[in-house]
């Protein structure tokens, strides 16, 4: 009887140790097929640096993107000059409801929404209302708690500006890439696709690459300073143009670091991170914000005018840079940080008069239409 035991025992355990080995293979060959693409690329290019294709692929991508950014806003404007509450201060249609006023009625008085939310449910507008529509229409088998959370979610969403929604979501993508890098499988993909490494040839991952972060610290740290500065210059500029603003800073940044890595080019290593554009957001802050005030995280209770802390960390980058510190991306940070300070001081007023210029498109557009009918 003992000795039944003891083999079944000692089968128990050896098949629990091949598990074991053969995990630790299959790790050991997710980090290993990693590890190729960080620092030995087989990419288009060979394994040289290209300099003419990232600089043109920039240029493409930020003029396209202001474009749309700057299509997307004066749409957004005409929105709201055609609605009747934007008028007068959005005072209201004075002889009935809007139509907007209209459809939120409807789908609030729906049996499911009242059933879910009651008759007094407060709601910001449109969207919100549609919204709440969808939660209640759920399946029945989705537990009623889970559905209130989702309109407690929905609530304090749409009670937020749209700069705040703005950076909330970029955090939110953010994170999800965090979560991608976690997952051993996707390791080989995640640093051929959201790593930029100069010797690929690859450009999109000049973008892809500020989206990600593969150690939590770098991430909470660049959400922490994106959250904190980042509502408020979305909304002194608009929701589009810090979209534009904050990718085109992301990808200038990376092909800054890109542009000087052959100088460098026995230490040539891959780079991700929103780091340049995050800095880039705390350089126009501090031009439209000047006397705001900034927690170091080693001084936490001592605040420091961001007019004084941003320099002092935009000299300690360009020293980093000039001497070829390899810790952080310091071109990536001193050049989103230069870029910052200077859109803010004359970046927005080209991005008034892009605004002027599509708004006068569109009317002469506009006009012709009506002629030709």
């Amino acid at each position: 009887m003992f000795g039944n035991q003891r083999r079944y025992t000692q089968d128990r355990y050896s098949r629990y140790s091949q598990h074991q080995y053969e995990q630790q293979y299959q790790d050991q060959r997710y980090e290993a097929e990693d590890s190729q693409w960080e620092y030995r690329p087989d990419g288009p290019s060979g394994g040289q640096v290209l300099l003419l294709r990232p600089i043109v692929w920039t240029a493409i991508f930020t003029t396209g993107v202001y474009y749309l950014c700057t299509e997307s806003f004066v749409k957004h404007r005409e929105q709201l000059r055609n609605s009747s509450r934007y008028f007068f201060g959005r005072l209201g249609n004075f002889y009935g409801a809007s139509a907007d006023d209209s459809l939120i009625a409807d789908l609030m008085s729906d049996p499911k929404v009242q059933s879910l939310v009651g008759w007094s449910h407060a709601v910001v507008g449109l969207s919100h209302a549609k919204t709440l529509s969808r939660i209640a229409r759920l399946p029945d088998w989705v537990p009623f708690e889970l559905k209130r959370t989702a309109v407690a979610f929905a609530d304090r969403w749409y009670t937020l500006s749209r700069g705040q929604r703005c950076v909330y979501t970029i955090a939110a993508l953010n994170a999800v890439v965090l979560g991608m890098w976690q997952i051993p499988r996707l390791l080989p993909f995640m640093a051929r696709v959201f790593m930029h490494d100069p010797r690929t040839g690859r450009s999109y991952t000049l973008l892809t690459s500020s989206f990600s972060h593969r150690e939590v610290w770098h991430f909470a740290f660049n959400t922490i300073a994106l959250v904190s500065f980042g509502s408020t210059v979305a909304d002194a500029m608009s929701v589009e143009q810090f979209t534009a603003f904050y990718l085109s800073a992301g990808v200038i940044s990376g092909l800054a670091s890109h542009l000087l890595s052959p100088l460098r080019a026995a230490l040539i290593m891959p780079s991700l991170g929103a780091s340049g554009a995050v800095y880039a957001v705390v350089g126009a802050s501090m031009m439209l914000n000047p006397d705001s005030k900034i927690a170091l995280i080693f001084l936490p209770f001592v605040p420091i005018a961001i007019s004084h802390a941003f320099p002092a960390l935009l000299a300690y980058d360009f020293l980093g840079a000039v001497l070829g510190w390899q810790k952080f991306g310091h071109v990536a940070h001193l050049t989103g940080g230069l870029l910052g300070i200077a859109y803010a001081k004359w970046g927005m007023d080209q991005w008034a008069q892009l605004v002027r210029a599509i708004e006068a498109r569109r009317v002469k557009r506009s006009r012709q239409s009506s002629i030709g009918r």
